[in-house]
């Protein structure tokens, strides 16, 4: 019996081993949405996938769907983020970007916006290197913007830092100026979650 194979982008969020030599991910992809997928004996050093499914990692992946759950069948690398991966403070930022979208993203239900911010994060981690004074302001536009694609926050008065404009380093200037403001909402939007 065959079985139909969607192919589609995404970053993967999450990983941790299953069974002996398994292990299942959670992948926010771009045709899918959230998928939570195993892939067998990635673990053992024989493995193809081995270094492809990194968490972290932006990859092309090939899915079936089991009884239980998704399978990949193959990934290949998208986009290889090297000078994310090499700088700590980049690292850290899509490390916690990614931890903001696996607490509040659940089930399968696609979402361009959200995916295009994934896109629109990862270009801008890789091309800019972020001055030390700014992380925060980032760390915190990236989750107002976040949240208010999912619903969790008002986005009123806050359009001009939710254009589909890319990031840049004079955006995250003027975001300082409200960054505490902002940080305040996006607490009581967290606390109000209960997620």
């Amino acid at each position: 019996m065959s079985h139909h194979i969607y192919h589609t982008r995404g970053i993967i969020l999450s990983s941790r081993p299953a069974g002996e030599s398994n292990r299942f991910y959670k992948i926010f992809t771009e045709e899918l949405g959230l998928v939570g997928a195993t892939a067998q004996s990635v673990r053992e050093g024989k493995s193809k996938l081995r270094y492809t499914l990194q968490d972290l990692s932006m990859v092309s992946v090939d899915f079936v769907r089991g009884k239980e759950v998704w399978r990949i069948v193959s990934a290949g690398a998208w986009r290889p983020l090297d000078l994310v991966k090499e700088d700590s403070i980049r690292i850290k930022l899509l490390a916690s970007f990614c931890s903001l979208l696996s607490r509040f993203l659940h089930g399968e239900w696609r979402n361009k916006e959200l995916f295009e911010e994934i896109v629109a994060v990862s270009d801008f981690l890789e091309t800019w290197e972020i001055n030390s004074e700014l992380v925060l302001s980032f760390e915190t536009l990236v989750s107002l913007r976040v949240l208010a694609h999912l619903g969790y926050l008002d986005p009123k008065g806050y359009e001009k830092f939710l254009s589909p404009i890319p990031y840049s380093g004079e955006i995250l200037q003027e975001f300082e100026k409200i960054r505490p403001m902002v940080l305040s909402q996006i607490n009581e939007a967290l606390s109000a979650s209960h997620l």
